[in-house]
């Protein structure tokens, strides 16, 4: 129990003391300004596998380039080989460390890459994949849950924790009308 507390506790100095990318230009939808996007996912269940194909689906269909950071917690959960693309990032537990932070090398082009629109699709807070969210370098960066030292300008939640049509539909509604300067 006391080593959940110090893990904590150093998970959420690294969150503080990090510098996140400010972002020097501005994101309008409808403008053919989604070009490149990156999906973060924390991979628990065979029901995330699902929300990941129906946003790449969306988000190719609005003309986008999705590239994908995929940390596979537990190995029981299989990868489909369709998931496994060209600009794939897969990580495991030999590509963090104690804490959770990526070991230095295995996520660089992955948070260097200048992404218009960065989507963390895990269902709930994990360091990892917030630590990538924080430090990429994106311009718009979405979430699906609120933590005091989330790097998301939108979070997306819906009351359904599994329905993938509604969290697609608040996407898709959300993209359409956020406009900032």
């Amino acid at each position: 129990m006391a080593d959940m507390g110090i893990k904590r506790f150093i998970q959420n100095r690294k969150l503080a003391s990090a510098k996140p990318f400010k972002p020097t230009r501005r994101w309008r939808p409808g403008e053919n300004s989604l070009q490149l996007a990156g999906l973060i996912l924390c991979m628990d269940d065979t029901a995330e596998i699902e929300l990941l194909k129906k946003v790449q689906k969306f988000l190719t269909k609005e003309g986008a380039v999705c590239r994908t950071c995929i940390y596979q917690k537990n190995t029981k959960t299989q990868i489909p080989e369709e998931l496994i693309k060209e600009g794939t990032l897969l990580l495991n537990q030999e590509s963090v460390n104690w804490y959770g932070q990526v070991r230095h090398g295995h996520a660089a082009s992955f948070i260097d890459e200048s992404y218009d629109l960065i989507i963390n699709l895990s269902k709930n807070y994990f360091f990892t994949t917030t630590h990538i969210a924080f430090l990429s370098k994106a311009t718009l960066k979405i979430g699906r849950y609120e933590w005091p030292l989330s790097p998301y300008r939108i979070v997306l939640g819906t009351n359904q924790n599994n329905d993938i049509n509604a969290f697609i539909d608040l996407l898709d509604r959300n993209l359409k009308i956020i406009k900032f300067e």
